[in-house]
């Protein structure tokens, strides 16, 4: 069977590999659905054009999918929590595992993901699917928050969620920076091309990767 095109709205279906990205206990949820600032930031390295076919990688109930609607007409979010997607706000959101996409090689010309490295256990199975559909000079953009500890900007959620703000550490798996990315990313196809500290829901890291070949 073919895999499915990266612009039909056909649904993905498949069974949660070792890249979940929900912490373990049921019912946690996002504290955002959306950020005009954040969102607005991402346009300005993301660049998309209308006829592009990029990826939301991680995209929850997909908010900003629906955003980027108005900008690129291939744009598809996929998501692995079945309770976000029942509640999707875009056609254009399907069902999948992050590190075992159900899409060819070389499908997107971009893609982004937004707050969900920090909560994957397999990190560098993320990054060599990421490599795997990006064609040739696609770019990638991750971003991520700016922690002096892991776990600190999800205390809230912690407190919100788990009513124990030590939990936060479940809730991020990782303390990531822009060289701790790059030592992830140095066995893939994806090149660093620049890491920035923006202020966007809290400070928080943004960083460009390029597929070299």
């Amino acid at each position: 069977m073919s895999k499915p095109s990266a612009l039909d709205g056909t649904s993905n279906q498949g069974t949660p590999l070792s890249g979940e990205i929900c912490p373990p206990k049921k019912g946690y949820t996002m504290a955002f659905n959306f950020n005009w600032a954040l969102f607005d930031v991402l346009l300005k390295y993301l660049k998309p054009e209308r006829e592009e076919a990029i990826l939301d990688l991680g995209c929850s109930r997909g908010f900003y999918v629906r955003a980027m609607e108005s900008y690129c007409a291939g744009v598809v979010g996929v998501d692995i929590s079945e309770a976000s997607l029942k509640e999707a706000v875009s056609p254009r959101v399907r069902y999948g595992d992050i590190t075992n996409l159900e899409f060819d090689d070389a499908s997107f010309d971009k893609t982004y993901s937004l707050h969900t490295v920090e909560h994957m256990p397999d990190l560098k199975q993320f990054f060599a699917e990421t490599a795997r559909v990006l064609k040739p000079g696609g770019v990638a953009i991750v971003v991520y928050p700016w922690e002096p500890f892991r776990g600190f900007q999800a205390i809230v959620a912690a407190l919100r969620q788990y009513k124990n703000p030590f939990m936060a550490r479940r809730i991020h798996l990782h303390r990531l920076t822009p060289g701790a990315v790059a030592r992830i990313t140095e066995d893939t196809a994806l090149a660093h091309v620049q890491s920035k500290l923006v202020l966007a829901l809290g400070i928080q890291y943004l960083t460009v990767l390029r597929k070299e070949g």
